[in-house]
């Protein structure tokens, strides 16, 4: 389809949370009453980072993550998200796994991206380690809503916190009308603006510098669900001499050694289209066949720039054309 012109009655709002650039949209007539709605959607982002960033020193999540051993109870948000991730770590056999903090942490990962250089280069990283995935070994207590940890053993939420927000900020949205949640690229919908069959969003080319402006593969109409990338050609550094980046294969406890540059992964939930994008990614172009199997909506570019379509994605395609 070629770009749409955006109706006057979508209103947007542009915000950073979370270490990206996050945009809502809201159809709806009156702008006096978007204008709050929409700031509102911003609050539910920033509330969320001061609760589950790794990166906030006063953060629910880092207090869990510095008292191993000891159940902790938690807040209803982050019991939901610590369950969610555990649960997507069985769904993928671990290959999506939320306890490899540490091993991100001797990659180099200590700071947030945008302050990764600085860090580096003043050497405030840890030496390099194997830290492999221990999911299994998080203690779970709905009755008391607490969490324990091993010793040795972090948190990491990331992606499905950002995709846990985002879902939570949709559900809010759609009181007030037909929405779109952009969170730094990975897209939660509700329900279609009025007279299109979806919102109207794109499938990009894998990131290759600042100054070079991303391709556009192809088209989507989004509804009703989640689009989730999980890419190793933007958050990259140098550590110990080598090039490293964010996302860690739990079966090493090093950056994954992947042919694939991004996976992306279309379903209803983002906490899912998270998780599966980052397993993907991890597991490389053999997960194609089990994406197809499980009936997953999937997008895999490797490093060779060959872009490959699970069959699920074929009827989200049909009918692209306004």
């Amino acid at each position: 389809m070629n770009r749409p012109t955006i109706p006057p009655h979508w209103r947007s709002h542009t915000f950073r949370a979370m270490g990206c650039q996050m945009t809502v949209w809201l159809e709806h007539q009156n702008a006096d009453t978007a204008v709050p709605v929409l700031l509102e959607a911003e609050a539910m982002f920033r509330r969320a980072e001061r609760r589950l960033s790794r990166f906030d020193a006063a953060s629910e999540l880092v207090q869990i993550n510095t008292r191993p051993g000891v159940w902790t109870a938690v807040s209803d948000m982050m019991w939901q998200v610590v369950t969610q991730a555990l649960c997507m770590a069985r769904e993928t056999d671990g290959l999506f796994d939320p306890t490899h903090l540490a091993a991100l942490e001797a990659a180099g990962y200590t700071h947030s991206f945008d302050q990764l250089p600085l860090a580096a280069a003043n050497g405030r990283v840890t030496p390099v380690s194997n830290h492999l995935g221990q999911w299994q070994t998080v203690g779970l207590n709905p009755e008391t809503q607490s969490v324990w940890l091993p010793s040795g053993v972090k948190l990491d939420l990331g992606g499905i916190a950002k995709g846990y927000t985002a879902q939570q900020v949709v559900n809010f949205l759609s009181d007030w009308g037909p929405c779109l949640v952009d969170a730094g690229g990975d897209l939660s919908a509700g329900n279609a603006p009025t007279g299109w069959p979806g919102w109207p969003v794109a499938l990009s080319a894998p990131y290759t510098g600042p100054d070079r402006p991303r391709e556009e593969l192809f088209p989507l109409w989004l509804v009703d669900g989640s689009m989730a990338t999980s890419g190793i050609d933007y958050r990259r550094w140098r550590h110990n001499g080598r090039t490293a980046h964010h996302l860690i294969d739990p079966r090493t406890g090093q950056p994954a050694e992947t042919d694939l540059l991004t996976a992306t992964v279309l379903t209803k939930a983002a906490t899912r289209a998270e998780a599966w994008a980052t397993a993907a990614l991890v597991a490389g172009t053999a997960v194609y066949h089990h994406l197809s199997a499980r009936g997953l909506a999937a997008a895999l570019i490797d490093h060779t720039g060959h872009l490959s379509l699970t069959p699920a994605l074929t009827p989200i395609l049909a009918n692209i054309s306004i």
